[in-house]
């Protein structure tokens, strides 16, 4: 297998960090991102030593703060003349509370929907400078359970709850990526696919900020005593999307523990995608 330079977003634990484990093992060169400074760097020494490599790296960065994407992809970009895969791993549910960040966005949108659609844009010139590029992102099979979509009110001042928030934001960005294949298209990028990926039923550290709350600190621990895939099952589609020679030039996948699947497209349509990716564009339209 030819190796690859591979950006893992949230890779400071869970689903994230075994994945940027199994990749380093293959061989491949590793940017490991975090929020957490310790967990970051604890994460980064133990995939160096489980996989003995050396050709990892680590950067900080607050993907609640479209303002630190931004600087974390300029400090990419200098450090890394191309990448051959970004992996949009990030991503968080919250509580029954709705809370924005600082820059006024509701927070299950920004960490899940405008951080990666930011990322993906601001590092697409560094992607196309790879002979074969691959963004492959992270969704989840909660897309199907949001709802239907208020796409007059995306960021749900009106109708939140932490599921219908991260279930919309999980289908938003799975309509993301599909529009990043029609954007490339228009731009005559060749080189460069978007597929999204979902881990199943499994352990992860996913939803250690929704856990503050003791409603869903019992929720989830009930869930957790059900889930049934492993961490390698897991994991599997976001190694499938990222290194499998198949996929070389698809697009337009979305991934899992059973290889190929299908997205729920109950409310899809292209009008919808064109309004969440107008959404995208405005959000953030002051870090691009």
């Amino acid at each position: 297998m030819e190796s690859k330079i591979i950006l893992v977003t949230g890779a400071s634990d869970g689903i994230g960090k075994e994945t940027a484990k199994t990749l380093a093992k293959q061989g491949h060169t590793l940017i490991i991102h975090g929020r957490n400074p310790k967990k970051t760097k604890t994460a980064f020494e133990e995939i160096k030593s489980e996989s003995g490599s050396n050709n990892i790296d680590m950067f900080l960065a607050d993907f609640l703060s479209l303002a630190d994407v931004k600087r974390f992809a300029e400090e990419i970009k200098k450090k890394y003349d191309r990448l051959d895969v970004l992996l949009n791993n990030a991503g968080a549910q919250f509580t029954d509370t709705r809370e924005l960040t600082a820059e006024g966005h509701e927070k299950t949108m920004v960490i899940n929907v405008l951080s990666p659609f930011l990322l993906t844009t601001l590092l697409l010139d560094t992607l196309k400078k790879s002979k074969s590029a691959r963004v492959v992102t992270v969704a989840s099979a909660a897309h199907a359970m949001g709802g239907k979509p208020d796409l007059i009110d995306i960021e749900l001042e009106n109708s939140y709850t932490m599921p219908r928030a991260y279930g919309l934001s999980k289908l938003y960005i799975i309509w993301v990526m599909r529009h990043f294949v029609l954007e490339a298209k228009k731009q005559g990028i060749q080189n460069v696919t978007f597929n999204s990926t979902h881990p199943g039923s499994v352990k992860s550290s996913l939803g250690r900020d929704a856990m503050k709350s003791w409603k869903y600190k019992i929720i989830y621990t009930i869930w957790g005593a059900l889930m049934s895939n492993s961490m390698e099952a897991g994991i599997k589609g976001s190694i499938m999307g990222a290194t499998s020679p198949e996929l070389e030039g698809v697009s337009n996948l979305y991934l899992g523990p059973k290889g190929k699947e299908k997205a729920n497209d109950k409310y899809y349509s292209p009008e919808n995608e064109q309004i969440i990716w107008d959404y995208c564009l405005k959000a953030t339209e002051d870090y691009r």
